[in-house]
């Protein structure tokens, strides 16, 4: 009979221990970390609009003499994460390196950007946008690093494509499409 109680109380503790435990947050949350993903293709539109009082970011090596705006807003909207409202979404410089091709001059801008949504989460985006300064052509990617709410978690990456300038605010505008993972709660 003792040897009965022993093992069920063995594997009492055993599968006590073998439970998905899941991380508790300050506020007592699951964890976004260890819940179930889902991944998405992901189409739409961005345009960066400039702050042209925010000063200039210039680019290194500085004797190209080729700056950008340190920042701005944003505005889009992408399937799956709905539109921007641009009046809360920024954007930042967060550096810019220079490199002569044979085609001129092409200057890697690595921004980043804190985009509110129209349903009130956010996304973290990385944006590597590559510029050839004397042919005009632009091309890139972004990579989503995190959110809020519905977005928390979110990873993934768009590419940028048919990207132009747009003369009315200096700013650029592009179609991007690619794949997001969305953490499901």
């Amino acid at each position: 009979m003792k040897r009965i109680i022993f093992l069920l109380i063995g594997i009492f503790i055993v599968a006590t221990a073998c439970q998905d435990d899941f991380v508790e947050t300050d506020d007592n949350l699951k964890s976004a970390k260890f819940g179930k993903t889902q991944t998405f293709q992901i189409k739409g539109w961005a345009e960066v609009i400039p702050d042209w009082d925010s000063g200039m970011f210039t680019c290194t090596p500085e004797e190209y003499e080729i700056a950008f705006c340190t920042r701005g807003w944003v505005t889009g909207h992408e399937n799956i994460l709905g539109t921007v409202v641009q009046e809360e979404s920024t954007y930042e410089k967060v550096s810019c390196d220079v490199t002569m091709t044979s085609e001129g001059p092409v200057a890697h801008n690595v921004v980043s950007a804190d985009v509110l949504r129209t349903n009130g989460n956010r996304t973290y985006v990385i944006c590597h946008m590559y510029i050839n300064v004397a042919t005009g052509d632009i091309w890139g990617h972004n990579e989503l690093v995190g959110g809020t709410g519905r977005f928390e978690g979110i990873t993934g990456s768009t590419q940028i494509l048919q990207a132009s300038m747009v003369p009315e605010t200096g700013g650029i505008s592009w179609i991007e499409e690619g794949e997001i993972t969305l953490v499901l709660k």
